[in-house]
Protein backbone atom coordinates (compact mmCIF):
# COMPACT_ATOMS: atom_id res chain seq x y z
CA UNK A 1 0.00 0.00 0.00
CA UNK A 2 1.74 3.10 -1.09
CA UNK A 3 2.10 6.22 1.31
CA UNK A 4 -0.78 8.89 0.12
CA UNK A 5 -0.34 12.32 1.37
CA UNK A 6 -2.92 12.71 4.77
CA UNK A 7 -4.77 15.08 6.50
CA UNK A 8 -4.61 15.64 10.71
CA UNK A 9 -8.09 15.63 11.93
CA UNK A 10 -9.09 14.87 15.57
CA UNK A 11 -11.50 11.51 15.80
CA UNK A 12 -14.47 12.94 16.20
CA UNK A 13 -13.92 15.46 13.15
CA UNK A 14 -12.57 13.23 10.27
CA UNK A 15 -14.36 10.20 10.00
CA UNK A 16 -12.35 8.76 12.88
CA UNK A 17 -9.13 10.25 11.73
CA UNK A 18 -6.17 10.74 14.53
CA UNK A 19 -2.89 11.98 14.28
CA UNK A 20 0.21 9.65 15.76
CA UNK A 21 3.85 11.61 15.70
CA UNK A 22 6.72 9.84 16.81
CA UNK A 23 9.43 13.24 17.54
CA UNK A 24 12.87 12.46 17.92
CA UNK A 25 14.33 13.99 21.04
CA UNK A 26 18.05 12.83 20.28
CA UNK A 27 21.48 12.66 18.01
CA UNK A 28 20.50 9.14 16.91
CA UNK A 29 17.69 7.95 14.29
CA UNK A 30 14.86 6.14 15.66
CA UNK A 31 13.34 3.31 13.92
CA UNK A 32 10.03 2.62 14.92
CA UNK A 33 6.42 0.75 13.76
CA UNK A 34 3.14 0.61 14.52
CA UNK A 35 -0.03 -1.10 13.66
CA UNK A 36 -3.43 0.64 13.69
CA UNK A 37 -6.48 -1.61 12.79
CA UNK A 38 -8.40 1.15 10.05
CA UNK A 39 -6.12 3.19 7.31
CA UNK A 40 -2.66 4.76 8.03
CA UNK A 41 -1.55 7.63 5.86
CA UNK A 42 1.69 9.84 6.09
CA UNK A 43 0.80 13.03 6.51
CA UNK A 44 2.42 15.35 3.78
CA UNK A 45 5.99 16.98 4.02
CA UNK A 46 6.37 14.62 6.86
CA UNK A 47 6.84 10.95 6.85
CA UNK A 48 7.61 10.50 3.54
CA UNK A 49 10.71 9.10 2.11
CA UNK A 50 12.17 6.15 3.87
CA UNK A 51 8.53 4.93 5.71
CA UNK A 52 6.23 2.69 4.48
CA UNK A 53 2.81 1.13 5.09
CA UNK A 54 1.58 -1.92 4.15
CA UNK A 55 -1.95 -3.51 4.77
CA UNK A 56 -1.88 -6.94 6.64
CA UNK A 57 -3.56 -10.06 5.96
CA UNK A 58 -5.87 -9.66 8.30
CA UNK A 59 -6.94 -5.82 7.45
CA UNK A 60 -4.84 -3.88 9.92
CA UNK A 61 -2.08 -1.58 8.74
CA UNK A 62 1.45 -1.70 9.85
CA UNK A 63 3.90 1.61 9.53
CA UNK A 64 7.92 0.95 9.70
CA UNK A 65 10.05 4.01 9.40
CA UNK A 66 13.31 5.85 10.51
CA UNK A 67 13.14 9.69 12.19
CA UNK A 68 16.75 11.53 11.95
CA UNK A 69 17.94 12.84 14.22
CA UNK A 70 15.79 16.14 16.07
CA UNK A 71 13.40 14.66 13.62
CA UNK A 72 9.89 14.32 13.52
CA UNK A 73 7.21 11.57 11.74
CA UNK A 74 3.49 11.86 11.10
CA UNK A 75 0.56 9.62 10.41
CA UNK A 76 -3.25 9.68 10.53
CA UNK A 77 -4.70 6.53 11.21
CA UNK A 78 -8.58 5.05 11.97
CA UNK A 79 -9.46 2.86 14.64
CA UNK A 80 -6.68 1.95 17.55
CA UNK A 81 -3.29 1.14 17.83
CA UNK A 82 -2.81 -2.61 18.70
CA UNK A 83 1.27 -2.58 18.86
CA UNK A 84 3.95 0.71 18.76
CA UNK A 85 7.76 -0.25 19.33
CA UNK A 86 10.61 0.62 20.76
CA UNK A 87 8.76 1.70 23.93
CA UNK A 88 11.81 3.78 25.30
CA UNK A 89 14.58 5.67 23.76
CA UNK A 90 15.40 9.37 22.78
CA UNK A 91 11.53 9.99 21.22
CA UNK A 92 8.86 11.46 22.36
CA UNK A 93 5.54 9.68 21.18
CA UNK A 94 2.40 11.75 20.78
CA UNK A 95 -1.34 11.54 19.18
CA UNK A 96 -3.22 14.51 18.50
CA UNK A 97 -0.25 16.85 19.82
CA UNK A 98 -0.90 15.18 23.07
CA UNK A 99 2.35 13.28 24.54
CA UNK A 100 1.88 9.64 25.22
CA UNK A 101 3.76 6.75 27.13
CA UNK A 102 4.56 4.38 23.92
CA UNK A 103 4.64 1.48 26.04
CA UNK A 104 0.82 2.23 26.67
CA UNK A 105 -0.24 3.62 23.51
CA UNK A 106 -1.75 -0.08 22.49
CA UNK A 107 -3.84 -0.01 25.24
CA UNK A 108 -7.62 0.79 24.05
CA UNK A 109 -8.47 2.84 27.34
CA UNK A 110 -4.86 5.12 26.85
CA UNK A 111 -6.74 6.66 23.24
CA UNK A 112 -10.03 6.67 24.53
CA UNK A 113 -8.79 8.83 27.82
CA UNK A 114 -7.62 11.26 25.58
CA UNK A 115 -9.85 14.20 25.24
CA UNK A 116 -10.37 15.14 21.06
CA UNK A 117 -7.67 17.96 19.86
CA UNK A 118 -10.74 20.26 18.74
CA UNK A 119 -11.68 20.36 22.80
CA UNK A 120 -8.01 21.63 24.03
CA UNK A 121 -7.15 23.55 21.26
CA UNK A 122 -5.20 26.60 22.88
CA UNK A 123 -5.07 24.35 25.93
CA UNK A 124 -6.75 25.65 29.57
CA UNK A 125 -9.17 23.21 30.54
CA UNK A 126 -9.06 19.77 29.68
CA UNK A 127 -5.83 19.89 28.59
CA UNK A 128 -4.37 16.44 29.76
CA UNK A 129 -0.55 17.14 29.68
CA UNK A 130 -0.86 20.17 32.66
CA UNK A 131 2.04 19.57 35.09
CA UNK A 132 0.34 19.65 39.21
CA UNK A 133 1.29 21.47 41.97
CA UNK A 134 2.39 18.14 43.24
CA UNK A 135 5.49 17.63 40.77
CA UNK A 136 7.15 21.02 42.14
CA UNK A 137 10.69 20.90 43.81
CA UNK A 138 10.32 24.74 44.14
CA UNK A 139 6.88 26.55 44.38
CA UNK A 140 7.38 30.60 44.21
CA UNK A 141 4.39 33.60 44.70
CA UNK A 142 7.11 36.69 44.78
CA UNK A 143 9.69 38.05 42.40
CA UNK A 144 12.45 37.15 45.06
CA UNK A 145 11.46 33.64 45.69
CA UNK A 146 11.37 33.08 41.80
CA UNK A 147 14.59 34.84 40.71
CA UNK A 148 16.26 32.69 43.94
CA UNK A 149 14.34 29.04 42.89
CA UNK A 150 15.68 29.95 39.06
CA UNK A 151 18.89 30.92 39.91
CA UNK A 152 19.26 27.42 42.26
CA UNK A 153 17.81 24.98 40.07
CA UNK A 154 19.25 22.25 38.05
CA UNK A 155 18.57 20.02 35.33
CA UNK A 156 15.04 17.86 35.90
CA UNK A 157 14.01 20.32 38.60
CA UNK A 158 10.67 21.81 38.37
CA UNK A 159 9.77 25.69 39.96
CA UNK A 160 5.76 26.04 40.41
CA UNK A 161 4.28 29.19 40.22
CA UNK A 162 1.73 29.60 42.72
CA UNK A 163 -2.01 29.34 41.10
CA UNK A 164 -3.08 32.36 43.14
CA UNK A 165 -0.16 34.38 42.56
CA UNK A 166 0.63 37.71 40.11
CA UNK A 167 4.58 38.00 40.30
CA UNK A 168 5.30 41.54 38.64
CA UNK A 169 9.22 41.34 37.63
CA UNK A 170 9.74 44.98 37.35
CA UNK A 171 13.51 45.38 35.22
CA UNK A 172 14.75 42.08 36.47
CA UNK A 173 15.53 39.56 33.38
CA UNK A 174 14.80 35.93 34.39
CA UNK A 175 16.87 32.90 32.90
CA UNK A 176 15.27 29.80 33.01
CA UNK A 177 18.38 27.27 33.47
CA UNK A 178 18.96 24.51 30.91
CA UNK A 179 16.49 21.25 31.46
CA UNK A 180 14.52 22.87 33.83
CA UNK A 181 10.56 22.95 33.90
CA UNK A 182 8.77 25.93 35.00
CA UNK A 183 5.03 26.04 35.50
CA UNK A 184 1.84 26.63 36.66
CA UNK A 185 -1.23 24.81 36.94
CA UNK A 186 -3.22 26.83 33.63
CA UNK A 187 -6.47 24.42 32.90
CA UNK A 188 -6.25 22.26 36.11
CA UNK A 189 -9.97 22.73 37.53
CA UNK A 190 -10.49 25.40 35.28
CA UNK A 191 -7.63 27.45 36.74
CA UNK A 192 -6.44 30.38 34.84
CA UNK A 193 -2.28 29.69 35.90
CA UNK A 194 -0.14 31.86 37.86
CA UNK A 195 1.10 35.09 36.28
CA UNK A 196 4.14 36.41 35.55
CA UNK A 197 3.89 40.31 35.00
CA UNK A 198 5.62 42.58 33.02
CA UNK A 199 4.35 45.98 33.53
CA UNK A 200 7.80 47.71 33.02
CA UNK A 201 9.82 47.48 29.03
CA UNK A 202 13.60 46.97 30.03
CA UNK A 203 15.78 44.64 28.85
CA UNK A 204 14.73 42.00 25.72
CA UNK A 205 11.93 40.95 28.25
CA UNK A 206 11.46 39.01 31.66
CA UNK A 207 11.56 35.40 30.75
CA UNK A 208 15.08 33.72 28.65
CA UNK A 209 15.71 29.66 28.37
CA UNK A 210 18.83 27.79 28.79
CA UNK A 211 18.71 24.29 26.55
CA UNK A 212 15.86 21.61 26.77
CA UNK A 213 13.51 24.07 28.87
CA UNK A 214 9.86 23.93 29.19
CA UNK A 215 7.31 26.58 30.02
CA UNK A 216 3.70 25.36 30.67
CA UNK A 217 0.70 26.61 32.60
CA UNK A 218 1.91 29.70 33.05
CA UNK A 219 -0.17 32.73 32.24
CA UNK A 220 2.92 35.78 30.71
CA UNK A 221 1.62 39.45 30.60
CA UNK A 222 2.27 42.99 29.88
CA UNK A 223 -0.24 45.74 29.52
CA UNK A 224 0.43 46.66 25.87
CA UNK A 225 -2.86 44.32 24.74
CA UNK A 226 -4.00 47.21 22.50
CA UNK A 227 -2.86 48.72 19.37
CA UNK A 228 -0.54 51.10 18.82
CA UNK A 229 1.86 52.70 16.58
CA UNK A 230 5.01 51.41 16.48
CA UNK A 231 7.61 53.09 19.36
CA UNK A 232 10.36 51.96 21.70
CA UNK A 233 11.52 50.14 23.51
CA UNK A 234 10.12 46.85 23.12
CA UNK A 235 10.25 43.71 24.18
CA UNK A 236 9.23 40.09 24.08
CA UNK A 237 7.58 37.41 26.71
CA UNK A 238 9.50 34.38 26.30
CA UNK A 239 13.02 34.96 24.63
CA UNK A 240 14.14 31.27 23.79
CA UNK A 241 18.05 31.58 23.61
CA UNK A 242 18.38 27.31 23.93
CA UNK A 243 17.99 24.42 21.88
CA UNK A 244 15.36 21.91 22.15
CA UNK A 245 13.10 23.94 24.05
CA UNK A 246 8.78 23.70 24.68
CA UNK A 247 6.28 25.93 25.49
CA UNK A 248 2.56 25.14 26.27
CA UNK A 249 -0.30 25.70 27.68
CA UNK A 250 0.12 29.03 28.25
CA UNK A 251 -1.63 32.63 27.86
CA UNK A 252 0.73 35.26 26.36
CA UNK A 253 -0.35 38.75 25.85
CA UNK A 254 0.34 42.50 26.09
CA UNK A 255 4.04 42.48 24.28
CA UNK A 256 5.30 44.97 21.63
CA UNK A 257 7.63 42.93 19.83
CA UNK A 258 6.97 39.18 20.39
CA UNK A 259 4.67 36.98 22.53
CA UNK A 260 7.74 34.59 22.12
CA UNK A 261 11.10 35.28 20.32
CA UNK A 262 12.98 32.09 19.04
CA UNK A 263 16.48 32.57 18.55
CA UNK A 264 16.43 28.75 18.33
CA UNK A 265 14.11 25.70 16.82
CA UNK A 266 11.20 25.08 19.51
CA UNK A 267 7.96 23.61 19.82
CA UNK A 268 5.12 25.66 20.83
CA UNK A 269 1.43 24.25 21.49
CA UNK A 270 -2.07 24.46 22.75
CA UNK A 271 -1.26 27.68 24.13
CA UNK A 272 -3.58 31.08 23.79
CA UNK A 273 -1.29 34.12 22.41
CA UNK A 274 -3.10 37.64 21.73
CA UNK A 275 -3.37 40.97 21.74
CA UNK A 276 0.59 41.52 20.87
CA UNK A 277 -0.43 44.44 18.60
CA UNK A 278 1.89 47.32 18.58
CA UNK A 279 2.20 47.85 14.43
CA UNK A 280 5.51 47.52 13.11
CA UNK A 281 6.24 44.54 15.53
CA UNK A 282 3.68 42.39 16.97
CA UNK A 283 4.78 39.24 16.52
CA UNK A 284 2.69 36.37 18.22
CA UNK A 285 5.88 33.76 17.71
CA UNK A 286 8.75 35.22 15.77
CA UNK A 287 11.01 32.64 14.39
CA UNK A 288 14.98 34.03 14.02
CA UNK A 289 17.18 31.27 14.56
CA UNK A 290 16.65 27.18 13.22
CA UNK A 291 14.92 25.15 10.73
CA UNK A 292 12.38 22.74 12.70
CA UNK A 293 10.16 25.22 14.72
CA UNK A 294 6.79 23.46 14.86
CA UNK A 295 3.75 25.71 15.72
CA UNK A 296 0.51 23.52 16.42
CA UNK A 297 -2.67 23.42 18.47
CA UNK A 298 -2.71 27.42 19.56
CA UNK A 299 -4.99 29.89 19.34
CA UNK A 300 -4.00 33.02 18.17
CA UNK A 301 -5.60 36.57 17.82
CA UNK A 302 -5.25 39.99 17.85
CA UNK A 303 -1.72 40.46 16.92
CA UNK A 304 0.08 42.65 14.26
CA UNK A 305 1.33 38.96 12.67
CA UNK A 306 0.59 35.59 14.62
CA UNK A 307 3.25 34.10 13.28
CA UNK A 308 6.28 35.45 11.12
CA UNK A 309 9.87 34.26 10.04
CA UNK A 310 12.66 36.84 10.24
CA UNK A 311 13.50 35.71 6.65
CA UNK A 312 16.48 33.14 6.86
CA UNK A 313 14.61 30.08 9.59
CA UNK A 314 12.00 27.28 8.61
CA UNK A 315 8.64 26.21 10.52
CA UNK A 316 5.94 24.24 10.23
CA UNK A 317 2.58 25.84 11.26
CA UNK A 318 -0.27 23.31 11.83
CA UNK A 319 -3.85 22.31 13.40
CA UNK A 320 -3.88 26.32 15.02
CA UNK A 321 -6.91 28.52 15.15
CA UNK A 322 -6.37 32.18 14.10
CA UNK A 323 -9.11 34.36 15.66
CA UNK A 324 -11.16 37.55 14.09
CA UNK A 325 -8.96 40.46 14.41
CA UNK A 326 -6.39 41.52 13.15
CA UNK A 327 -3.07 44.01 12.37
CA UNK A 328 -1.78 42.14 9.33
CA UNK A 329 -1.65 39.31 7.62
CA UNK A 330 -1.28 36.20 10.42
CA UNK A 331 1.28 33.96 9.34
CA UNK A 332 4.18 34.43 7.09
CA UNK A 333 7.61 35.37 6.01
CA UNK A 334 10.24 38.44 5.46
CA UNK A 335 12.65 38.29 2.75
CA UNK A 336 14.92 36.84 1.62
CA UNK A 337 12.26 34.17 2.28
CA UNK A 338 13.05 31.22 4.54
CA UNK A 339 14.01 27.97 4.14
CA UNK A 340 11.35 25.60 3.81
CA UNK A 341 7.98 26.73 5.07
CA UNK A 342 4.95 24.34 5.98
CA UNK A 343 1.47 25.74 6.79
CA UNK A 344 -0.89 23.28 6.35
CA UNK A 345 -4.55 22.30 7.96
CA UNK A 346 -5.51 25.12 10.27
CA UNK A 347 -8.17 27.82 10.79
CA UNK A 348 -7.56 31.52 9.39
CA UNK A 349 -10.91 33.77 10.01
CA UNK A 350 -9.85 37.81 9.80
CA UNK A 351 -10.73 39.29 6.86
CA UNK A 352 -10.39 43.02 8.22
CA UNK A 353 -7.27 44.26 9.15
CA UNK A 354 -7.13 46.93 11.96
CA UNK A 355 -3.99 48.77 9.96
CA UNK A 356 -6.26 48.93 6.04
CA UNK A 357 -9.47 48.99 6.69
CA UNK A 358 -9.88 46.85 3.84
CA UNK A 359 -12.18 43.73 3.55
CA UNK A 360 -10.95 40.97 2.49
CA UNK A 361 -7.14 41.30 3.39
CA UNK A 362 -4.20 38.64 3.33
CA UNK A 363 -4.10 35.58 5.63
CA UNK A 364 -0.49 34.75 4.59
CA UNK A 365 2.62 36.65 2.87
CA UNK A 366 5.60 35.13 1.28
CA UNK A 367 7.62 37.87 1.15
CA UNK A 368 11.17 37.04 -0.82
CA UNK A 369 11.75 33.76 -2.35
CA UNK A 370 11.64 30.45 0.32
CA UNK A 371 15.14 28.19 -0.25
CA UNK A 372 13.22 25.08 -0.54
CA UNK A 373 8.94 25.71 -0.67
CA UNK A 374 6.10 27.36 1.17
CA UNK A 375 4.07 24.48 0.98
CA UNK A 376 0.43 25.37 1.82
CA UNK A 377 -2.56 23.81 2.16
CA UNK A 378 -5.62 22.09 3.88
CA UNK A 379 -6.08 25.74 5.23
CA UNK A 380 -9.63 27.44 5.82
CA UNK A 381 -9.20 30.65 4.83
CA UNK A 382 -12.24 32.90 5.54
CA UNK A 383 -10.87 35.26 2.82
CA UNK A 384 -12.87 33.96 -0.65
CA UNK A 385 -9.88 35.71 -2.69
CA UNK A 386 -7.71 32.80 -4.20
CA UNK A 387 -3.78 33.35 -4.19
CA UNK A 388 -1.93 35.74 -6.09
CA UNK A 389 1.61 37.02 -6.70
CA UNK A 390 2.15 40.89 -6.08
CA UNK A 391 1.23 42.97 -3.14
CA UNK A 392 -2.64 42.48 -3.31
CA UNK A 393 -5.81 41.43 -0.68
CA UNK A 394 -6.14 37.74 -2.16
CA UNK A 395 -5.95 34.78 0.64
CA UNK A 396 -2.35 34.15 -0.14
CA UNK A 397 0.17 36.56 -1.68
CA UNK A 398 3.48 36.74 -2.49
CA UNK A 399 4.35 40.29 -2.80
CA UNK A 400 7.96 41.51 -4.86
CA UNK A 401 7.00 38.83 -7.23
CA UNK A 402 4.93 38.93 -10.55
CA UNK A 403 4.46 35.11 -10.21
CA UNK A 404 4.12 32.39 -7.39
CA UNK A 405 8.01 31.48 -6.48
CA UNK A 406 8.98 28.05 -4.62
CA UNK A 407 5.49 28.89 -3.09
CA UNK A 408 2.87 25.66 -3.76
CA UNK A 409 -0.73 25.77 -2.39
CA UNK A 410 -3.66 23.48 -3.07
CA UNK A 411 -6.46 21.39 -1.39
CA UNK A 412 -7.58 25.32 0.73
CA UNK A 413 -10.70 26.33 1.05
CA UNK A 414 -11.85 29.91 0.44
CA UNK A 415 -14.77 31.61 1.79
CA UNK A 416 -16.52 31.76 4.99
CA UNK A 417 -19.04 29.03 4.70
CA UNK A 418 -17.89 25.57 6.63
CA UNK A 419 -15.80 23.00 4.12
CA UNK A 420 -17.46 20.22 3.30
CA UNK A 421 -14.02 18.47 3.68
CA UNK A 422 -13.34 17.80 7.36
CA UNK A 423 -9.94 17.69 6.76
CA UNK A 424 -9.39 20.86 5.77
CA UNK A 425 -8.89 23.57 8.27
CA UNK A 426 -8.20 23.25 12.47
CA UNK A 427 -9.69 20.52 14.16
CA UNK A 428 -13.51 21.65 14.95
Amino acid sequence: MPLVAGSGRAAQGSGGRRRIEIDSTGSEPVNYEFTATGAVEAVRGDAEGNDSVAENDDGTRTATGAVGSWGRDTYTFEGRITGFSPTEGEFELRVDGVRVDPSAVAKEETLNSLPTASDVLGGGTGYPDAVPQSAATTVVSDIDGLETALNGASSGDVVYVAPSATIAVGKRELTVPSGVTLASNRGIDGANGGEIRADEVHGEGPLRTGNQVRITGLRVTAPNDEYIEYRRPVHSGVVVDGKGCEIDNVEISGFTYSAVKLLHSARIHHSHIHSNPMDGLGYGVLCIGGDSTLVEYNRFNYNRHSVANQGTAGYEVRYNHFGDKAVAYQVGTHRPGATTLKIHHNTFVPTKHINSGEDPESHVSIRGVPDDVADIHHNWFHNPRQPAPGRGTESIIQPHSNTFKNVNFDTNHYGPKQPSDATVGCPR
